[in-house]
């Protein structure tokens, strides 16, 4: 047979391995699965007798042999790291230059030590850069060929070109899959949103006799690690509570229900606001990590008498609409935010609301809200907002939330949003 013949069969082979690789790029959805094939394709196209497929680890940035084959169907994943321009593939990723290798041994470049732990002999080495949009994203390499003692330049140049494929067939489906990752989490977001949002509906009960609340909450993204509540306890004892989750996300809003669930608990069985925030530090110590924290404002209400107690772990301090549309802030004392440390005394002050009068809290949703000046909505502007006579709470509500819409302009809300306002009537 001439060797143009020859050489014409092997043009054909790895034409044949390329248009093979392309339509793998289409039909194959799973990433594991498509480093298989990737693998196969490589040692069957060049006749060799093992490929091996070398990727960055995104985290570290080091090379790691990812997949290798020594057959059709077997496959082992190691997952050992490279250093740069260590051996043959350290010196491809690095110099981003493909090799052809004739004589391993007679290479400086080539690593022996690897072929004393596994036991291979190493005679002949094709490597290639895998490329997209400009940078490496690993190596390719398949080791002796099966039918000649050495690889040929001619192999070199189709393998390039295989790489080249191979390299675009992984970034489209490492995409793929990120898209989705995401998908996944944006449907579970949605579902906690919603789960979340029904719990919110609730916290308020209905029809509680001589007593008026009022809220709004609106999450800075997704789920919200704002909190509000009223727990009935009896007709002449009503608690109340707004609250604030450190951080956001899920973890925020799992801590934000696990927090109103305890609340639930605690308030059913405790002698006061500041009595209830010591417990609910205590209950909670086993459900707070990475350093996350719970500011709340307790509050309970007695009809009869019309005093409402107040105890603060470290909440923003409530405001005092008065009858007449004036507005002032109350002092509570302040404490350490609930999950910082198992043992907290906390305290509690007094105040008895005049008929007309109601109580407005809120969270740092409210007091930090940025103007796109960069000043913050604190004190004088959440006092004068909240000015004015008001014929029931939730007008009370609308007021601030259009307030904090107008302070913050075209801006995006940087934080969740709560507001609860409470009162006899």
């Amino acid at each position: 047979m001439s060797e143009e013949i020859v050489s014409l069969q092997k043009s054909l082979r790895i034409y044949k391995g390329l248009v093979e690789v392309g339509g793998l790029i289409n039909s194959i959805t799973n990433y594991d699965e498509l480093l298989r094939a990737v693998l196969n394709v490589a040692r069957r196209v060049t006749q060799a007798e093992a490929a091996s497929l070398f990727l960055i680890n995104p985290a570290t940035g080091a090379l790691e042999l990812s997949i290798a084959t020594a057959g059709e169907s077997s496959f082992v994943e190691p997952k050992i790291s490279v250093p740069r321009g260590k051996g043959i593939t350290g010196w491809v990723f690095e110099h981003s230059e493909a090799l052809l290798i004739p004589d391993a041994y007679a290479d400086e470049r080539f690593y022996k030590e690897a072929d004393r732990q596994t036991g291979f002999v190493t005679r002949s080495i094709l490597c290639a850069p895998l490329k997209y949009e400009g940078a490496v994203t690993g190596v390719l390499q398949v080791l002796n060929p099966t039918e000649k003692p050495a690889f040929e330049a001619e192999d070199l140049e189709g393998f390039c070109a295989y790489a080249d494929l191979t390299a675009t067939a992984l970034e489209k489906l490492r995409a793929l899959e990120e898209s989705r990752t995401r998908d996944r989490i944006d449907r579970d977001l949605a579902i906690a949103a919603e789960i979340q949002r029904e719990i919110l509906s609730r916290a308020l009960p209905a029809g509680i006799p001589g007593v008026e609340f009022a809220a709004h909450n609106t999450p800075a993204a997704n789920v919200s690690g704002d909190f509000f509540g009223v727990f009935v306890r009896g007709p002449e004892e009503i608690y109340f509570a707004i609250g604030d989750v450190s951080g956001k996300g899920i973890s925020a809003a799992l801590l934000m229900a696990q927090t109103l669930s305890a609340m639930r608990f605690v308030f059913a069985s405790t002698s006061g606001p500041a009595d209830a925030l010591a417990l609910l530090n205590e209950n909670l110590q086993a459900y707070i990590f990475r350093g996350m924290f719970v500011t709340t404002l307790v509050g309970r209400m007695t009809p009869g008498s019309r005093q409402v107690d107040l105890a603060s772990a470290g909440h923003c301090p409530p405001i005092l609409l008065k009858s007449d549309g004036s507005t002032s802030r109350l002092t509570v004392p302040g404490a350490l935010p609930m999950g910082i440390l198992p043992k907290v005394v906390y305290q509690q002050s007094s105040v008895v609301l005049s008929p007309g009068e109601r109580l407005i809290m809120f969270t740092d949703g409210l007091s930090e809200s940025r103007a796109e000046d960069g000043d913050l909505m604190f004190d004088e502007r959440i006092l004068e907002a909240a000015s004015g006579p008001a014929p029931g709470a939730s007008d009370v509500v609308t007021r601030l939330v259009e307030a904090e819409a107008r302070h913050r302009g075209r801006g995006k809300p940087l934080d969740d949003l709560t507001i609860l306002i409470g009162g006899f009537e």
